[in-house]
């Protein structure tokens, strides 16, 4: 079996409000109005109150921001945000383990395989490092990272750690999945609608997830099966390139109309050949990309306000934190419930190209 035992998250000591986010960066582009007016109708629309971030503007004065005050300032190249990465990104993911291996009373010598992900930073050797020599994880262990490869990146992860268990032949094998992203790094200020929507929706977080391949330990979730589907004809719907001041997003409005119209058929279509219906399933974890994301899959998959009220308030309190967003969630679902044996709970979250993983788990 490969058995969900426990979740553990960080986040960033500095929090911003969204109405606080959306007037600095109303000032930031310049304050043209009808650049004010998207913003405005970016935050609104947003579904977030608050965020959480690893730079320090929201709470500091101006001469200590990492950011310009003011339109046309000199914005830090991306070097210096990789400098910010590296920092935080080893400092939430080592939080993060630490928290778990103490919540799960979890001898760290016993990792068998360690699973990092993130797409908003990169350094080598990266935090899978600091992981293994700060925390007891044997220098013998198992590496697999998964970068670059956006918001589905973690259930990504959760494919390795099943192909992991299943391959180990050892009933007592573990691999521990670390997911951390530093969205806020990127904040572009170029008065574009990409932009304004980027730096509306997405943050920081670092979330931590424990697997077995036994049932030594008490477990959370039994995971059963991953999917994934590539949507054809999708690559301008969603992605990242690397700019010479920090990473540049594209987000097209179009997104939510794709999940809705291409992605709940292939997820349904999926479902069927695994002898389901949504109505079988009573927890789900959606990727809180941004409320209309949430929205079109409440819609396209008939599911209740209960069912999507995890990936709601974990939007309305974090925001999108991209890969590591999908382990708040669960975080959140376990949180209000424990699943019985015969529950369902179903994964999604959505990847650069457009891409949709799923994760489908039962309870224990």
């Amino acid at each position: 079996m490969s058995l969900l035992i426990d979740i553990a998250t960080a986040s960033p000591p500095y929090r911003v409000s969204q109405a606080h986010a959306a007037e600095e960066l109303k000032v930031r582009m310049g304050g043209r109005p009808a650049v004010v007016r998207m913003i405005d109708a970016a935050a609104s629309r947003s579904g977030i109150v608050t965020r959480a971030v690893v730079v320090p503007d929201a709470e500091v004065t101006a001469d200590q921001r990492f950011y310009p005050s003011s339109a046309g300032g000199l914005a830090p190249d991306t070097k210096r945000r990789m400098q910010l990465y590296k920092e935080w990104s080893t400092r939430l993911a080592v939080q993060a383990a630490s928290t778990l291996f103490q919540s799960t009373a979890t001898d760290p010598s016993t990792i068998g395989r360690l699973i990092t992900v993130s797409c908003t930073g990169f350094s080598a050797p990266n935090f899978d490092y600091d992981l293994i020599t700060s925390l007891g994880i044997p220098p013998n262990v198992q590496r697999t990272h998964i970068g670059f490869m956006g918001c589905a990146a973690a259930v990504i992860g959760f494919t390795s750690a099943w192909e992991a268990l299943h391959s180990a032949g050892d009933g007592n094998a573990k691999a521990l999945l670390v997911a951390v992203e530093l969205c806020s790094l990127h904040m572009q200020t170029e008065p574009t609608r990409d932009n304004i929507l980027s730096n509306m929706i997405f943050a920081d977080g670092c979330g931590a997830a424990l697997f077995a391949s036994g049932s030594a330990a008490p477990a959370t979730a039994r995971l059963v099966q991953t999917h994934s589907h590539l949507f054809p004809a999708s690559k301008n719907l969603m992605g990242w390139e690397i700019g010479n001041h920090g990473f540049e997003m594209m987000l097209s409005s179009d997104l939510p109309d794709a999940v809705e119209g291409q992605a709940v058929p292939a997820a349904m279509a999926i479902m069927h050949r695994m002898g389901l219906e949504p109505g079988d399933i009573r927890f789900w974890a959606l990727h809180p990309g941004g409320r209309a994301i949430i929205d079109a899959l409440q819609t396209g998959l008939g599911l209740t306000d209960d069912q999507t009220a995890p990936s709601r308030t974990v939007l309305q309190d974090f925001g999108n934190m991209s890969s590591a967003s999908i382990l708040f969630v669960l975080k959140e679902v376990f949180s209000r419930v424990r699943m019985e044996p015969d529950d369902w709970l179903c994964a999604i979250a959505f990847g650069p190209g457009l891409t949709m993983e799923m994760a489908f788990f039962r309870g224990v």
